[in-house]
C-alpha cells in the first residue's frame, strides 16, 4: 500500500514508541510504501530545529533524521496544485498523495482528518490505519 505520512506522525515515530513507531517499522520492513516530497522533508527539517518545539535539534541532527526518512521513502515530485486547505502545508501533503498515487494519508492534523478523503485517497489517524491494515508481524 502506498501511503503519505504527515510530518506530525513522522516526528512521533522518530522520538517516541507507540503506534507511529509501529507504522514506521512497517515501512522499514517494506510492508508499506512511504511517499514524501522534498517540500515535506523540508517541513520536517524546519520543525525539528524550531526553538518553540520540544525537539530543538541542531541542523546536523535534523539532517540525519531527514536522511533516515529519505532512505526509506519514495520521493514524489508533485506537479499538481491543491488549494483546498487553509494551511498551505496541508495542501502540500494532498499534492504528494495525489501525484504519488497514494491510497492513504496518515495524519494527526485535524484539518486533514476532517476531509476524511481527497480524490479517492483515504485520510486517517495512525490508530485507524493500523486497525484496518491487519496484524503486526
Amino acid at each position: 500500500m502506498r501511503i503519505v505520512v504527515d510530518t506530525n506522525v513522522l516526528i512521533s515515530a522518530a522520538f517516541w514508541t507507540g503506534k507511529p513507531k509501529e507504522l514506521l517499522n512497517r515501512v522499514r520492513q517494506r510492508r508499506l510504501t512511504f511517499l514524501t516530497s522534498e517540500v515535506l522533508l523540508d517541513e520536517l527539517r524546519e520543525v525539528l530545529v524550531r526553538e518553540d518545539k520540544p525537539f530543538k535539534l541542531s541542523a546536523e541532527e535534523a539532517a540525519r533524521v531527514v536522511a533516515a526518512m529519505r532512505d526509506i521513502a519514495e520521493i514524489v515530485q508533485p506537479h499538481s496544485r491543491v488549494t483546498i486547505c487553509q494551511d498551505d502545508q496541508d495542501n502540500r501533503v494532498l499534492e504528494c498523495a495525489m501525484d504519488g498515487s497514494a491510497e492513504c494519508i496518515i495524519s494527526g492534523d485535524l484539518h486533514l482528518l476532517g476531509l476524511k478523503s481527497f480524490q479517492g485517497i483515504q485520510i486517517m489517524t495512525v490508530s485507524d490505519f493500523l486497525s484496518h491494515s491487519g496484524p503486526r508481524s
